[in-house]
């Protein structure tokens, strides 16, 4: 039998899990329920977890998770560099890490959250970026999460 929970607050997930091992476990042999119960507990960017992200990014990075929504999961540089090709993109790695570490320490979302961009650099030049790509299933979280932020600002 399969059992799916959703929507529990992340603070409880943790709880609800270890409740249904233990409540598992009270009715199945504890050899038994171990090699063939799983408990998965999935934590990861929801509209309003990538809100509260969008509304604490600086303008550069807003500016490229903009343009990796708009693109469907990906934003290469070339189309990120301004009219006089100027713009460098280095350091939004350590940008977004810092601010979902943040929002991890406010309770916005669990630690450990995978980051929504990362950059991917060229086969020939491990150190030049060559655009930011971002997960397919949480392109949908973001874009209405930038829609609920543009909404708010008028």
């Amino acid at each position: 039998m399969r059992i799916v929970i959703e929507d529990i607050p992340d603070d409880l997930g943790s709880e609800l899990a270890l409740g249904i091992l233990s409540l598992l476990t009270r009715h199945t042999p504890l050899s038994a329920a171990a090699e063939t119960a799983k408990v998965f507990v999935q934590s990861d960017w929801t509209p309003e977890r990538a809100a509260h992200l969008v509304r604490d990014l600086p303008a550069r990075g807003l500016t490229i998770l903009r343009a990796v929504v708009g693109g469907s999961g990906w934003a290469g540089v070339e189309s990120l560099r301004g009219p006089n090709s100027e713009e460098t993109w280095k350091g939004l790695s350590a940008t977004l890490s810092k601010a979902v570490s943040r929002g991890a320490r406010r309770g916005l979302w669990p630690d450990g959250i995978r980051l929504p961009i990362t950059a991917t650099v060229h086969p020939d030049e491990e150190r030049r970026i060559r655009g930011f790509a971002m997960p397919s299933e949480i392109v949908a979280p973001f874009a209405e999460a930038l829609r609920t932020v543009d909404a708010e600002h008028g």
